[in-house]
């Protein structure tokens, strides 16, 4: 028995291609990938260029593509790319041949903020012009991705305190130690002295560089009225410690896209610190309206139940836009008479709030708010006996928002039946109580709305459309953490991946309107 024998030899002559372009396959997705950034308008970037000076240099369209084609192939790093430029056929074809060192590719990559996002933007008014980017239904969601810190390097502010405190300590302690040998004449200070102090002067500092970017991130969350968190990290003191996707807690960001659902294509992309992603929702919409040129069109938006807050409801009533959200089950506390009291079936059936007792244990939980029938003409509740909870106090919120609360007459409630289902009170100095904010009105109108089999149809769309482009940037393009550190270049960063990401499906839309299987 013998092994296999090689095909050629390394000696061997081997005729290769004569011309770079019949080493590429017609139908190689590079192709497709090339033809569209050739429809670009690249005036933007070509601006920042001046053309007099020096060696000629690359147009930005193939340093664009070879980033961009470099991330639809799990290709991220500068060195990579380089790397790629050398012996992938691919690359060549695309960069024609050029040899593009990883210091051109990473600068270009950091230094055209704006210019990026145009690129975004026309991208998807060629998706437009092809009929494929409808902008009539979007669908808003964000994720999390690791952020380039380590996991383990967090600190208190009072540790940073402290740390700051020692750094400096530190390092005033060790100049004067370089100080006394350079000026004790029996001693000789050599080079190799000299630099080693050097170094861990330098390593000093940069550790009390990090600590100060670390404190002003602090300050700068506590002029924006934020709470600071328990602790922050290190490296990158704008990302924040936040539970993964796939479990447990770590540094991360928190990346948001605006889908359009007709398409599959993001219309939006946005990076924040927090986990606020419903404060963004709407201004995400409007970038689209303004990006794009639509005006104050009508425009569906679906996003799950944490964007269905009473100040985005009724900010998208204002701006003309209709929001599609998860509809709350069913319950019977809403009913055409709520003066009338509810059946026992039906009371078996109202939402509690608290833990579900274990076997053996006490139900000791109690009707949820949303067991409470708001009334909106009277500005009143309904509790499950016909009872009113009329408006006994006004008061604001840690953020200045109004709160209204709403209390049943203590007698009615005394002798309730239901009492011990409805509320803790020992002493009987006050009915059930219940407080609700200023959208009440408009998000029990939401609530109601989201309850109609057309709008859970409507609804039903979101999470394929929204979820296509998560499941191809983190398992297509492998993207599971962040290579660049603040929130500046973490959003450059993400801008990139989207264009990338609007580019494969865009391809993949046009290969389906060819008949490619």
């Amino acid at each position: 028995m013998e092994w296999s024998r090689a095909v050629e030899s390394r000696e061997e002559l081997v005729l290769f291609p004569t011309k770079l372009d019949e080493v590429i396959p017609a139908d190689h997705p590079v192709r497709l990938l090339d033809a569209i950034l050739r429809k670009i308008d690249w005036t933007p970037w070509e601006a920042k260029y001046k053309l007099s000076r020096g060696m000629p240099p690359i147009h930005p369209r193939v340093l664009a593509g070879v980033i961009l084609f470099g991330l639809q192939k799990r290709i991220r790093t500068s060195r990579g790319l380089e790397d790629a430029l050398s012996v992938r056929n691919d690359f060549r074809w695309l960069a024609e041949g050029r040899s593009i060192d990883h210091t051109t590719i990473c600068k270009f990559r950091q230094g055209n903020s704006d210019a990026l996002k145009n690129l975004f933007v026309q991208i998807g008014l060629i998706a437009r012009e092809m009929g494929h980017l409808q902008l009539q239904q979007l669908g808003y969601d964000g994720t999390r991705i690791r952020a380039s810190n380590r996991k383990s390097g967090t600190r208190t502010p009072k540790e940073l305190q402290a740390a700051k405190v020692e750094l400096e300590a530190q390092f005033q302690e060790h100049q004067k130690a370089i100080e006394e040998a350079e000026t004790k004449e029996e001693q000789t200070f050599d080079a190799a002295k000299q630099l080693a102090g050097k170094r861990k002067a330098q390593t000093l500092q940069d550790q009390l560089a990090k600590i100060d970017v670390a404190l002003e991130e602090i300050k700068t969350i506590e002029a924006s009225g934020k709470q600071v968190p328990d602790r922050l990290p290190i490296t990158d003191p704008q990302s924040r410690i936040t539970k993964n996707k796939e479990g447990g807690f770590a540094p991360n960001y928190n990346p948001t896209i605006t889908v359009d659902i007709a398409s599959g294509m993001i219309a939006d992309s946005d990076v924040i610190s927090g986990t606020d992603e419903q404060n963004h929702m709407v201004p995400a919409v409007e970038r689209v309206r303004e990006n794009f040129e639509i005006g104050n069109q009508p425009m569906d938006v679906l996003a799950d139940g944490l964007m269905a807050t009473g100040e985005n409801i009724n900010q998208c009533l204002e701006k003309n836009i209709q929001l599609f959200s998860p509809a709350a089950e069913a319950t019977p506390a809403y009913r055409e008479d709520p003066s009338q009291s509810l059946t026992p079936e039906q009371i078996a059936q109202l939402p509690l709030r608290g833990k579900a007792p274990k076997n053996g244990e006490q139900d000791t939980r109690t009707f949820d708010k949303s067991a409470f029938q708001y009334d909106a003409e009277q500005d009143v509740y309904w509790c499950p006996t016909g009872q009113k909870l009329e408006r006994y106090y006004e008061s604001k919120d840690h953020r200045g928002d109004p709160r209204y609360g709403y209390r049943a007459d203590k007698q009615a409630c005394a002798s309730c039946p239901l009492k011990a289902k409805c509320f803790k009170n020992s002493r009987d100095q006050y009915g059930r109580r219940i407080e609700s904010g200023e959208h009440e009105k408009v998000k029990q109108a939401h609530a109601s709305r989201m309850q109609q089999p057309e709008s859970k149809e409507i609804y039903k769309r979101r999470a394929p459309a929204t979820e296509r482009p998560f499941a191809t940037i983190k398992f297509g393009f492998a993207v599971r953490s962040f290579l660049t550190r603040g929130l500046g270049r973490v959003r450059d960063e993400w801008n990139w991946i989207a264009c990338a990401c609007n580019l494969s499906r865009l391809m993949q839309l046009i290969q389906i309107r060819r008949g490619a299987p």
